[in-house]
């Protein structure tokens, strides 16, 4: 996982939590427990009636164990998709079963 986050430096990135909340920015720093440090970063709140809300964040630190999804981010892509116009319901939160 090093190898690749190194790669993403300074990249802007997409981050999905265990909680279910969907954060963009760049990738500022991370550690070997894949804490992550993103500057500029915002929330894309999404809802089933109106488009996504973003939320600006500023440098926002996300720790390692709330990390469930990490992915680079072509903002290209994502006008020609209309990404900013998708409603969706809300991500549930990651459930684990230990035991």
């Amino acid at each position: 996982m090093a190898s690749t986050l190194s790669e993403w430096k300074d990249k802007q990135v997409c981050v999905i939590t265990c909680d279910g909340r969907s954060i963009v920015g760049a990738l500022a720093g991370y550690d070997q427990l894949q804490n992550l440090i993103l500057k500029e970063a915002s929330e894309r709140v999404y809802s089933p009636d109106a488009d996504p809300e973003t939320v600006p964040l500023g440098l926002y630190v996300i720790r390692g164990d709330n990390v469930a999804i990490i992915s680079d981010r072509d903002e290209e892509v994502e006008a020609s998709v209309g990404l900013s116009s998708v409603r969706a319901e809300p991500l549930d939160s990651v459930v684990q079963n230990i035991g």
